[in-house]
């Protein structure tokens, strides 16, 4: 009996199993994103009507969440969450306008912007990692400590009209009819499909989300892993900042309020397990044109922002409910994914890196 279950094919069959769901999951977003983009170019005139290059502008219109989404999909992975990364791309945007109203060059402040969203992410994940404190615990409370921040430091005016340049490329300028956000979000995005899929540390923060304690025996240090995706995920979010200022020409400090929500939603229809451990980043990838899509599509057929809202939280909901449900048919319980989530955090960690 003891043979059976420790043959290598009893071992990789869990594997191969969640490998195929993750596969076919990828897939399906895809097929979706393409049948939803016949739908409303077909049923919608308005929407044809954009041609070409009116399809690819309004991209513009929500990949600066598509950027926040990667850097949750980070921290997801590894079984946390960041929920002040809306508040951070507002404090990026606010901290680089207020500098370069002070004087400084425009892409010097969009630096210091950049470095100030990291640093934030480090805070967060300094909690995390030394204090022991959870991620949702920790980034609510710094949720309201950078969105008061950048309340402060926006004033009663916020500024506004920034430098041609700068609108022209982290705005709304264009190569062709390509906008140059799609650009640098497909550049954004390729690096970060890299990280996870192809390099080491990827790997390590996935196996800490599936098993903390195991990623510890494999030689995986848990701690600086960990703290490296709150930093990236700080970082993502203010780049996220600096795309939707220069898209509006005008920084605030409630213009990431917005973001959260459909982000998390995305990390989740793209595949990825709000456990962490599973899922796969070209899911997340895709997932962002997908309710983007159809954000902008219901919104250009007549419906009102309060209806895709609305309907962002029930693709939100109805998306856990499949992944549950194809949890159990794997033989997964909720209360296992629960007990390996929270109880192997609170492991003893002597001994390990």
């Amino acid at each position: 009996m003891s043979t059976i279950a420790t043959s290598p094919a009893t071992r990789r069959a869990p594997a191969q199993t969640a490998g195929r769901q993750e596969t076919t999951w990828v897939v399906t977003v895809t097929v979706l994103l393409v049948a939803l983009l016949g739908y409303f170019y077909f049923a919608v005139p308005d929407f044809r009507g954009l041609g070409a290059s009116g399809i690819l502008a309004l991209s513009e219109q929500f990949l600066f969440t598509g950027l926040i989404a990667l850097g949750e999909a980070l921290v997801i992975f590894a079984g946390e969450i960041d929920l002040s990364t809306g508040a951070m791309a507002s404090l990026s945007g606010i901290v680089m306008a207020a500098l370069w109203q002070q004087g400084l060059n425009i892409w010097l402040a969009v630096v210091v912007a950049l470095v100030v969203s990291a640093l934030g992410g480090a805070v967060n994940g300094l909690f995390v990692t030394r204090f022991g404190i959870n991620s949702l615990l920790v980034t609510l409370g710094t949720q309201f400590i950078f969105s008061s921040v950048a309340t402060a430091v926006g004033g009663n005016s916020p500024p506004y009209n920034f430098p041609k340049s700068f609108v022209n490329l982290a705005g709304t300028g264009t190569v062709g009819p390509i906008p140059n956000q799609l650009i640098g979000f497909a550049v954004i995005a390729a690096a970060v499909w890299l990280l996870v899929a192809r390099a080491r540390y990827g790997r390590g923060l996935v196996l800490i989300g599936y098993n903390r304690a195991a990623s510890r025996y494999s030689g995986v240090n848990v701690q600086r892993t960990l703290f490296g995706a709150f930093v990236l995920c700080g970082l993502l979010a203010g780049v996220a900042g600096i795309f939707v200022s220069g898209y509006y020409n005008a920084a605030r400090d409630d213009i990431g309020d917005s973001l959260l929500l459909p982000a998390i939603t995305v990390v989740v229809l793209g595949g990825v397990d709000i456990f962490g451990g599973r899922g796969r980043m070209s899911g997340v990838i895709v997932a962002v044109f997908l309710l983007g899509i159809l954000n902008q599509g219901l919104l250009i057929r007549g419906n009102s922002s309060l209806t895709a809202t609305m309907v962002e939280g029930v693709v939100l909901v109805l998306c856990l409910i499949l992944k549950i449900a194809l949890d159990r048919r794997a033989g997964v319980r909720l209360r296992e994914l629960l007990h390996r989530r929270f109880a192997v955090a609170r492991a003893p960690a002597a001994g390990g890196p």
